[in-house]
Parts: structure tokens; C-alpha cells; sequence
């Protein structure tokens, strides 16, 4: 069975959906976003080991095979957070490190590094990067730490004044 409504309760339905769909709006964009990763391994298994531990604690992810590939995607794009293996063809982590924290834009960025060869955390990699981590890694470990930086930048992007 229709039911017709005359004009005046017409506009009221009208009104009361679209006061509806502004809330709704105001809600979805008071949300925080989750973080952004972008994870960097030549290898695709460590790759996917990362991707599973962040995607479990809210991280949005990218991902690199390469130093070349990884300053690809950070010239158009900035994250929270970047996983980065030491030893990788084309371009090693610790060139990107050094191109990353040459850039203003970056210099706020979380990098963890990660590498099977611990003779590569050298003195310069421990002072740029904010953690190593030596493989294989703990996943446990990994998801713990990445989630409690989460944490911290959720807080950070809920306290920062909005324009």
C-alpha cells in the first residue's frame, strides 16, 4: 500500500533526511584516521608479515620493494609510519633514511628498521631511525610496537589545534 504525503509533510521528510545525512557527515569527519604505513622489503614474505601485524592494529598500508620505489610513493604521498628493510637492491635503507630526514616534510615520520644483518645497524642508522628491529622479527613484539605508535599519533592528531 502507497502512502501520498501533500507537500507539506513532503518537505518535512525531506528536511529531517537531510539533517540526518549532515550528522551523519559531522560524525565520519570527526573520526580519527587510522595511520598510514608504508612498508619497504625487497622480500615479499616479510613484506606480507608486516602487512598482516598492521593491518590488526588499524593501519592503512603501502607497500615498496625498493629504496627507488619507496621515494617514489613518499614524494607524492606522507605516512606515519615507515617500515624500512637495510639491504635492498637499487637504493639500500640507510640512502633512504638519509634522503628522508633531509626533507622537512618527512622529518616527523616514525621509521623502524629492520634487517637480518645486525652489522648494518650502524651507529648513523640507530641515531635516524626511531627503532630497530633485527630478523626475524617478533610479530607479536612488531604489532605491539606499532600499535602503541598508533596510539600516540591518534592522540597527536586529536590534541593538534584544527584550522
Amino acid at each position: 500500500m502507497y502512502e501520498f504525503l501533500n507537500d507539506k509533510d513532503w518537505s518535512a521528510t525531506i528536511n529531517v533526511k537531510y539533517q540526518n545525512a549532515k550528522v551523519q557527515q559531522a560524525n565520519v569527519m570527526e573520526q580519527p584516521q587510522s595511520p598510514s604505513a608504508l612498508i619497504v622489503d625487497d622480500n615479499y614474505f616479510n613484506r606480507d608479515l608486516c602487512i598482516l601485524a598492521l593491518h590488526h592494529v588499524g593501519y592503512t598500508i603501502r607497500e615498496a620493494s625498493n629504496g627507488v620505489e619507496a621515494l617514489q610513493l613518499l614524494a607524492k604521498e606522507q605516512f606515519d609510519l615507515l617500515i624500512l628493510d637495510l639491504a635492498m637492491p637499487e637504493l639500500n635503507g640507510v640512502e633512504v633514511i638519509r634522503k628522508l630526514r633531509a626533507e622537512p616534510v618527512h622529518r616527523e615520520m616514525s621509521i623502524i628498521v629492520m634487517t637480518a644483518n645486525p652489522h648494518m645497524a650502524t651507529n648513523e642508522v640507530e641515531n635516524t631511525a626511531d627503532f630497530v628491529m633485527h630478523k626475524p622479527i617478533d610479530v607479536e613484539e612488531f604489532a605491539h610496537l606499532a600499535g602503541r605508535l598508533a596510539q600516540v599519533m591518534t592522540r597527536a592528531n586529536t590534541s593538534a589545534p584544527k584550522p
